[in-house]
């Protein structure tokens, strides 16, 4: 008691830990974390191997960590206090004005993006008589310059992408940074995502149907959804205690036949997805290796390829409208050969679409070559 009386605050912290120890054992696991939108790690079997590598350790310091009591709770405490101190960002993710989440990009693997590049211009020269577009989309925090806090220096994208432009001679090049400049006042980004809104999505098809004599679809003339309490992967990433839901918009598009990998499916996005934490993963389904839409209400056999990432799967509610058929390629699942794949069709449009920060780190375009 003479101890207890001496050192109470060390008793305290003691009868502390040793409570949570043993609440955290009688603990049921969690699988996934709605808060931080991923699978929470699960305790690892015990291996020789895995034992004398260390591999066991670290596997379970990440299952302590993943499915500590109250996890929840105590990352949204560290949020509360992080901004108290004034900290402008967590986990590679700014806090900007007007509520906006930025990804920090200080810098970038020139050598990767060379070797994409090269590998798309591989693809263009090869294929000169095909109609094909170059469209790369720029980050949120190209657009919205104003709203980072002072002192962040970004990288300059749009320097990155004009310079990338200059080099594609045989591409219509959708040039998008000064157009969703001229459009940032509306929803056009997520402030909570890394993806452009429906909306901005659409000004991008409408430019790229300017660029190829397309009529496009008139956005006032669908019918449109709307799913909120939207949290997006800069939340995920950054758990910012009191970051505002997005808005999703989708819309309506009627008499199509879609198959994903050979298999039919029954609507172009994913309703159940609209309900879950991973809302953006509904628009296409996902991002999968072959998707191919027929569109029933238009005449003729005209035919499309997109070759994307995930930027494109509420692109493609727009693009559906102009063509009788839109074949959707997603690299980083495609189960093909690609170029016997490509010599099959004899598509009227390609279109390459990619944001800059993808086409700087997707280790799968170099399936373009095979």
């Amino acid at each position: 008691m003479k101890k207890l009386k001496k050192y109470p605050l060390t008793f305290i912290i003691l009868a502390f830990i040793f409570i949570v120890f043993l609440i955290d054992i009688f603990n049921s696991d969690i699988y996934f974390s709605n808060y931080e939108n991923r699978t929470l790690a699960q305790k690892p079997n015990i291996n020789y191997s895995d034992f004398l590598s260390g591999r066991f350790s670290k596997n379970y310091e990440r299952y302590i960590n993943d499915q500590f009591i109250l996890r929840d709770n105590w990352i949204n405490l560290k949020s509360r206090c992080e901004l108290l101190l004034g900290k402008l960002e967590n986990n590679n993710i700014i806090y900007g004005k007007e509520n906006f989440l930025f990804d920090k990009v200080e810098s970038i693997d020139n050598k990767s993006l060379e070797k994409n590049l090269l590998t798309i211009k591989d693809f263009t020269d090869r294929n000169p008589e095909s109609n094909i577009s170059f469209m790369i989309i720029p980050s949120s925090f190209t657009i919205y310059k104003d709203l980072l806090p002072k002192g962040i220096n970004l990288i300059d994208e749009k320097s990155y992408i004009e310079n990338i432009y200059s080099n594609f001679n045989n591409t219509k090049n959708i040039e998008l940074v000064a157009l969703l400049e001229g459009k940032k006042d509306e929803y056009i980004y997520y402030k909570t995502d890394h993806h452009w809104t429906s909306y901005g999505a659409y000004l991008a098809y409408k430019e790229f149907s300017k660029m190829n004599n397309i009529s496009p679809v008139e956005i006032e003339s669908l019918k449109p959804n709307y799913v909120y309490d939207f949290y997006g992967t800069y939340f995920s990433k950054s758990k910012k205690f009191n970051a505002k839901s997005d808005t999703i918009t989708f819309y309506d598009i009627n008499n199509i036949e879609i198959t994903i990998d050979g298999v039919e499916v029954d609507s172009l996005n994913d309703d159940k997805k609209w309900s879950s934490s991973d809302k953006y993963s509904a628009f296409l389904r996902g991002n999968n290796g072959l998707t191919v839409i027929n569109n029933k209400e238009i005449q003729g056999n005209s035919k499309i390829l997109v070759i994307k990432d995930s930027y494109a799967n509420s692109y493609i509610q727009f693009l559906a409208n102009n063509y009788k058929e839109v074949y959707i390629v997603d690299l980083r699942s495609f189960p093909y050969n690609f170029n016997e794949f490509y010599e099959n069709y004899n598509f009227d449009n390609v279109l390459i679409m990619y944001s800059f920060i993808n086409l700087v780190n997707d280790v799968h375009i170099s399936k373009l070559k095979y």
